[in-house]
């Protein structure tokens, strides 16, 4: 209970005492606050107390404001000329206090039911967090894992190869070396023959003569002349036996570096296919880290420094580029990042050739990007026009980056790297001023395990793989094989519509824009974007191509080269190992099948004649199979001289084909060359 100082007096300083309209009136607003700002973990602020409530205990919510202000408006301020000292009511005195202390109670227990709550939740997001942080350390402990054991296989794999060549030179030394002993001994032997009949001739001659001159001559000198002789010749039997030792011993030995020569081969054929398992297991991890970042939502690039502790996904969503209805998948966004910073890393290298191949992957991802662009969208032309001019932005900085790749690789490291940086700075930037646009979506769990085998080329040996490669069918379990990267060639006026596709061969990307089907003979779109292909295909157009379609041809063979050197080297090693038959039929198999995509592609192209010696020489080994296939059917023994000989003939054959369709390529680049830069869209 207050005490209140001494009343105003009747006359205080000359005023008159206030009037009763002069007391504080109880205000009208709750004594509760209303609801606070938003929680930083995205709690909703406590709702205000309902009417009627005051003093009760109220259920237990998850989200209220665990702070109630008492309203001081409700004091009154009594007036000089009223009642005085008026008594209190004990009776409202008792009340007020009493609903106070239950009210005091309610509230603090709920404080401490929110403090708890709070408490929970914050340990189970501390909780969540770290198991984040562990499941992004194992991913890139495993990355680490792989790459270090890439690179050790590679370091093997030279090593090697150094050994093979130094055995290799070797052999040749010694076979040299062989075939100058043999010439010697037949030289010898020669000279033996030679000196064995002179010296015959000399003792018929000697026995002629005593017969003719009687006993005139001495037995003294026919005595020592014979003995001359048989020392001679016991000389040239003894340098006969010393070059025949030495023959033997050289042949011992072209047989032991011969022996050494296939146990290398055999090592090399185990290195290659080891490399060729890591090589699918690296990208299947790939694979799996972009979708594994996916699900976590970080959005944001990794390449300007460690990790972020914030929500990166909020902060995406924040500024307005995820969207339930957008149009790209945020794992080809993932996707792309994931290969500017493989395409930054490549740049700085020792080896700039690498840049290429992280180059495409950069193309591929962007082409993933504008193709889930390509749906139906709605007549408004506002942003059919600012979706074209980005795109056109996007194709313009993809070739900035394109031709900085090239000219990075070609000059062997010589050219700045921040050019290649510059370049994909700028693709990055358009890329985001698009997905600002055409907003991101968030992809399904089940949809991310179906994107990686459309998307991804299950054959990529013409891309990044230097070593042997099994066939496509073998390692994508039944599924048609994509066609392989084709260069960036498409519709220059169809800005609206880009012909992007998830490969980049224009035997896809042209087929939604021309309504037509394709040709399986020659697997090329009829209504691709060069104004001539289709002239060019039924043979009534020129030779001469335009750059943009020359470039995608030369892009096609260069793929097509990559796989052709590694079915012949697979060849030249089963020749090496006395394959039977049934295995040189199946790598001659491999090799026809390259050789006839190059060809169907080319004529497909209007440039049949070009093709024409290359098809000569898949003539000539077809000739040769044939050949083989019937000495196998008579039951030819592989050992035989026959056989080895029909074998011989077979690398250079195939070393043919490898230089024409090199050949082929450079034709096509020096077509490419005089025209226009790519473009991309």
């Amino acid at each position: 209970m207050s005490i209140r100082g001494p009343g105003t007096p009747i006359n205080g300083n000359g005023f008159p005492p206030r009037g009763q309209s002069r007391m504080r009136r109880p205000s009208d607003a709750p004594s509760m606050r209303g609801p606070g700002p938003t929680d930083a973990y995205g709690m909703p602020a406590s709702p205000g107390a309902q009417n009627g409530d005051y003093g009760r205990p109220t259920p237990k919510q998850l989200n209220q404001n665990n702070t109630i202000v008492p309203n001081k408006s409700i004091m009154l301020e009594e007036d000089d000329e009223g009642e005085g000292f008026t008594e209190p009511d004990p009776n409202r005195e008792s009340k007020r206090s009493a609903g106070s202390g239950v009210t005091s109670e309610a509230d603090k227990k709920l404080i401490e039911d929110y403090q708890n709550q709070v408490r929970e939740l914050r340990e189970k997001l501390d909780s969540m967090e770290d198991a984040m942080r562990k499941k992004e350390d194992e991913m890139n402990s495993a990355l680490d894992q792989e790459r270090s054991r890439s690179a050790t296989t590679n370091q093997e794999k030279q090593e090697w190869n150094d050994l093979r060549l130094n055995l290799e030179n070797k052999l040749a030394e010694a076979q040299n070396l062989n075939d100058s002993m043999k010439q010697e001994l037949q030289r010898v032997r020669e000279d033996h023959d030679i000196e064995i009949q002179r010296l015959r001739d000399d003792v018929a001659a000697a026995h002629e003569s005593a017969r003719s001159t009687g006993p005139v001559a001495s037995d003294s000198d026919l005595q020592r002349e014979n003995d001359e002789l048989r020392q001679e010749l016991r000389e040239q039997q003894q340098v006969t036996e010393e070059v025949r030792k030495e023959a033997q011993e050289f042949l011992l030995e072209m047989r032991q570096l011969s022996q050494q020569s296939g146990s290398t081969h055999e090592r090399h054929a185990e290195l290659e296919q080891t490399i060729e398992r890591l090589e699918r297991e690296v990208h299947e991890w790939k694979n799996r880290y972009a979708g594994a970042k996916t699900q976590l939502r970080h959005m944001r690039a990794s390449s300007a420094g460690p990790g972020i502790e914030h929500d990166a996904a909020k902060h995406v969503r924040e500024k307005g580029f995820m969207d339930d209805r957008g149009l790209v998948k945020d794992v080809h966004v993932t996707k792309f990042q994931i290969a500017i910073d493989e395409l930054l890393q490549k740049a700085r290298t020792e080896d700039p050739e690498k840049v290429i191949d992280a180059m495409k992957q950069v193309v591929v991802s962007v082409r993933r990007i504008t193709k889930d662009i390509e749906v139906p969208q709605n007549n408004d032309e506002d942003f059919a026009q600012q979706q074209a001019k980005i795109r056109s932005k996007v194709s313009s900085t993809a070739n900035n980056l394109i031709t900085a790749s090239k000219n990075f690789a070609h000059s062997a490291g010589m050219s700045p790297v921040s050019l290649l940086d510059t370049a994909a700075s700028h693709l990055a930037a358009a890329i985001v001023e698009l997905l600002g646009l055409v907003k991101i979506r968030t992809t399904p769990a089940e949809e991310l395990d179906d994107d990686d085998g459309t998307v991804t080329p299950a054959d990529s040996s013409g891309l990044f793989s230097p070593v042997a490669t099994e066939h496509p069918s073998t390692t994508q379990g039944g599924l048609p094989p994509p066609p392989p990267f084709q260069g960036l060639g498409g519709m220059r006026g169809s800005i609206d519509s880009s012909a992007y596709s998830p490969l980049g061969s224009p035997r896809q990307s042209a087929e939604p824009y021309s309504g037509r089907p394709m040709s399986k003979a020659s697997a090329v779109p009829i209504g691709l974007g060069h104004s001539n292909a289709n002239n060019q295909a039924n043979g009534q157009g020129s030779h001469q191509l335009d750059p943009r379609a020359a470039e995608d041809l030369k892009l096609y063979l260069e793929d097509q080269n990559a796989l052709l050197s590694t079915d012949i080297q697979q060849l030249v090693n089963t020749i090496r190992g006395d394959a039977e038959m049934r295995q040189i039929t199946g790598e001659i198999g491999s090799i026809n099948a390259v050789v006839s995509n190059i060809i169907s592609e080319t004529q497909a192209y209007g440039l049949g004649e070009m093709a024409a010696p290359l098809a000569n020489c898949r003539a000539r080994l077809l000739e040769a199979a044939d050949q083989g296939q019937d000495m196998a059917n008579i039951g030819m023994d592989t050992n035989s001289h026959e056989w080895r000989m029909w074998v011989q003939t077979l690398p250079p054959i195939a070393f043919g084909l490898a230089r024409e369709a090199k050949e082929l390529a450079q034709q096509a680049d020096d077509m490419a060359r005089p025209g226009r830069p790519d473009d991309f869209s």
